[in-house]
């Protein structure tokens, strides 16, 4: 056997085994008084946060007040790029004034677009500055997992983060702005004559609950994070991946029982900085089905094809006091099938392509996303993967798309090939 095709079959084997699936949905509850954990799920894996990405943009603009540079009655001007922001929106209009207050409550309450970008503007000049400046203050968070560009969470493939990440940043915001934190709790919003209401029906639905905020894209499902205090005792939990808006606020209700269930046990985890992430999977799009299934098109991903997702259950064993109880038992957590895992049960589909080496990671995961772009509806089969290894002493991130079967991968290379793209095929 040559080298070539000795390295080939090791590698091959390699990917075999050390694959991991997609998670069906990510969720981490945290008792903030310890900063331990208390229960997760694929709480490091990389997801694309929404309008949880909304955050962060009021941490930001917190800090600024804070450190005196803004104020709450400061009056911001709403430029062309704010007012033409999609839903959600606040209906601003170019040249309108806003207070950095209202635009603080129009993003907490209504998860405001416009809002959201008119203080991305103000504290950074212009939001794609802003986005570097978030992420540099995710980092310095410890959210080592988390990339930002916009203020809002509107789909990007760059704007990544995950349930761990959004839990430091959740418990950051609580504990160095007890004073602000009010602007998360807030049930209605009250501007030019109208009150508008909180969209985060956790607020209502679970007694012991006092903020945060929800999250929704096709990619990343419906989102939330929320917070309860019971018995001076204060719990923030995530969950990413909700199929439905009514999954997500009875899950989480469901979620913070068992956090304080296992609390009350002293049932606690290894402290969250210490919870690291060793996942490589580029995030997963949620929700490729119906409405949802253009934007899926549109980024490469699978496709519902009529499969009924597994829903999300979370059901601690002894639930606490709630307004509303869902009975539901533990689910497997896999992603549905998709055309080429179907065709797997045939064929074993072990064949992959590798696209090339990048030294950071980051490129990596912009040569799938570029290889997404060139392959249209091929890159609904297979798998996409990012592998760290080491050459020659240095760290190097391959990427690689698995999974396939050997008429897929040839034809993977070779309209790959047609973009001008390098791909090997990996044998079987």
């Amino acid at each position: 056997m040559s080298k070539l095709k000795s390295s080939l079959l090791s590698l091959v084997v390699l990917l075999l085994f050390c694959q991991s699936t997609y998670a069906r949905y990510a969720a981490i509850v945290v008792d903030v008084e310890t900063g331990r954990v208390v229960h997760e799920v694929e709480s490091t894996h990389r997801w694309y946060p929404a309008s949880l990405t909304k955050v962060m943009t009021v941490y930001m603009t917190l800090v600024a007040i804070e450190s005196g540079h803004l104020q709450l009655d400061d009056m911001l001007t709403v430029s062309r790029h704010a007012a033409l922001q999609p839903n959600s929106k606040l209906g601003l209009v170019q040249g309108q004034r806003i207070s950095v207050e209202n635009a603080i409550k129009a993003v907490t309450t209504r998860s405001a677009n416009d809002a959201a970008v008119v203080l991305a503007e103000r504290l950074g000049g212009t939001e794609g500055n802003f986005a570097a400046m978030m992420t540099r203050q995710a980092h310095s968070l410890g959210m080592y997992n988390s990339a930002f560009r916009n203020a809002s969470g509107l789909p990007d493939e760059g704007q990544i983060s995950s349930a761990r990440d959004l839990a430091v940043l959740s418990t950051a915001l609580i504990r160095n702005f007890p004073r602000h934190y009010h602007y998360f709790s807030l049930t209605e919003f009250a501007y030019k004559g109208r009150v508008l209401p909180n969209t985060n029906k956790i607020l209502k639905t679970y007694p012991d609950a006092d903020g945060l905020k929800t999250g929704f894209t096709c990619g990343s499902g419906y989102n939330l994070i929320a917070s309860a205090k019971r018995n001076g005792h204060r719990l923030v939990a995530v969950l990413l991946g909700g199929h439905s808006s009514a999954e997500r606020f009875n899950q989480m209700g469901n979620l913070l029982d068992l956090g304080f269930e296992k609390t009350a046990a002293g049932n606690l985890g290894v402290p969250l900085v210490q919870l690291h992430d060793n996942n490589v999977e580029p995030p997963p799009f949620q929700l490729a089905f119906n409405r949802c299934a253009g934007s899926a098109e549109q980024m490469g991903a699978d496709i519902d094809h009529g499969e009924r997702h597994a829903a999300i259950h979370i059901k601690p064993d002894h639930p606490g006091p709630r307004l509303q109880q869902v009975a539901v038992k533990p689910a497997k957590h896999r992603p549905p099938p998709t055309r080429s895992s179907r065709a797997s049960k045939h064929t074993g589909d072990k064949w992959a392509v590798m696209l090339g080496d990048q030294t950071r990671k980051v490129d990596a995961d912009a040569k799938l996303s570029q290889t997404r772009r060139h392959l249209g509806v091929l890159a609904k089969t297979g798998q996409p993967r990012v592998v760290g290894h080491k050459v020659k002493g240095k760290q190097v991130w391959r990427t690689l798309w698995t999974g396939l079967a050997q008429s897929e991968a040839s034809s993977f290379c070779k309209k790959l090939r047609t973009k001008n793209q390098d791909c090997t095929v990996l044998p079987g």
